[in-house]
């Protein structure tokens, strides 16, 4: 009887350690420890080290254990490791490696699950660094700009970090929420937006956060009023469908060729640095200083973050894609891109998917956050099991428990 009892709960033993459980958890650990070391708590060097190892090993064993390549992929999934090492030789960084990896372990999960934990840990810790900002517990970092006023950061390391997150969040539980989205969601969302711009003064997360809730209310309208201007509504979804894919290609070609040909003699040129707040400027410095090499080079970056005072021979590429290209080099820039597009493509029957890319592109000409596991997760689209993608737009992807 006890031998029964013993091989029954071994059995439940093994059906808990799935492939799928095994990443979960590291990217659980993984996320939390990235998100943690962006708010103003403390966190021991060596409690990092053990987090990081814990969760690189457990997605490692995933890996190992449980992932099938097919032949097709077998190339596909050598070139992006081969890439990852070399980025590490010519740059010294792991950021490119670390992502790759998460990309690779990320295959056959369930991408919805993936994004309800990036809720769940980030919303969690960001929430938490914000009460306790507020409480005292930790320092609330104000930034004072002339012409715009007080800028806090309510517990993360800058203003733009927090308002960063509050536009990821929003935006991974809008697409989760998908049809299910209803006005008071849009209002929150608006709300948000100007309570971002008036106690952080971000810019571009404020207008980001109004252009979800305009997208997808848009395309909620047009969804559910269904006589209500058909040839519009037809001509919205082949839109999207057809160049959501080529969302990310373009900004970044955009960011890169403005970077490039930047004259600060020009008065458009000129104008459009003051407003993007020297980005123009300071990623051609880098450009100059440094050059464009196929792998990338270590480029020391001195930026705002973690203290009220201002750093000396202040240094920080702000764009992701030129940021991308100069520290990890142009073969992992259009690996990113790639990335993407073929995440657009496998999943362009999800209308909420390719909204998300394309708001995550635009935000990225600003901010450097497209590598950032604690920002941004919609990578993980690229390998993971993405139910919604194959459905049509008329199904709406939605039943009672979940997009079918």
């Amino acid at each position: 009887m006890k031998a029964v009892q013993i091989n029954r709960k071994l059995e439940n033993l093994r059906g808990l350690v799935t492939g799928e459980n095994l990443f979960l958890l590291g990217y659980m650990i993984y996320l939390g420890r990235a998100v943690w070391t962006s708010t103003m708590f403390p966190f021991p060097g060596r409690l990092s080290t053990i987090c990081l190892l814990t969760a690189l090993m457990l997605m490692g064993l995933k890996i190992i254990l449980f992932d099938r390549y097919s032949f097709i992929m077998i190339p596909g999934m050598a070139a992006l490791v081969l890439c990852a090492g070399a980025v590490l030789v010519s740059s010294h960084y792991m950021n490119a490696v670390f992502w790759i990896f998460l990309v690779m372990g990320s295959k056959d999960v369930d991408f919805s699950k993936i994004l309800k934990i990036y809720l769940i840990v980030a919303g969690s810790i960001v929430l938490l660094a914000f009460c306790c900002s507020l409480m005292g517990v930790i320092e609330n970092l104000q930034y004072t700009h002339v012409g715009r006023g007080v800028r806090n950061s309510f517990g993360i390391v800058y203003t733009t970090d927090f308002a960063a997150y509050v536009f990821f969040l929003l935006l991974v539980y809008f697409y989760l929420k998908g049809p299910a989205l209803t006005v008071r969601h849009y209002g929150g969302a608006v709300v948000a937006s100007g309570l971002v711009y008036h106690f952080c003064k971000a810019r571009v997360d404020s207008i980001c956060i109004l252009l979800v809730a305009l997208i997808y209310g848009t395309h909620s309208f047009m969804t559910h009023v269904r006589y209500a201007f058909p040839r519009v509504r037809r001509g919205w979804n082949i839109l999207w469908r057809r160049l959501g894919i080529f969302s990310m290609p373009f900004w970044a070609l955009v960011s890169v060729l403005a970077t490039k040909y930047f004259d600060s003699g020009n008065q458009v040129f000129s104008e459009l640095d003051e407003l993007f707040s020297s980005r123009l400027a300071l990623g051609q410095k880098g450009w100059k200083d440094y050059g464009v090499s196929l792998f990338g080079r270590t480029i020391e970056m001195n930026g705002f973050g973690g203290s009220t005072d201002l750093p000396e021979n202040y240094f920080f590429i702000d764009c992701s894609y030129v940021h991308v290209l100069l520290r990890y080099g142009i073969v992992f820039l259009l690996v990113l891109v790639g990335v993407y597009m073929v995440c657009c493509y496998k999943n362009r029957g999800d209308m909420y998917f390719l909204f998300a890319i394309a708001l995550i592109s635009l935000n990225c000409v600003i901010a450097h956050h497209i590598l950032e596991v604690a920002y941004n997760p919609f990578a993980y689209a690229l390998l993971a099991v993405h139910l919604g993608s194959k459905k049509k737009e008329s199904i709406l992807w939605y039943s009672p428990e979940g997009r079918n």
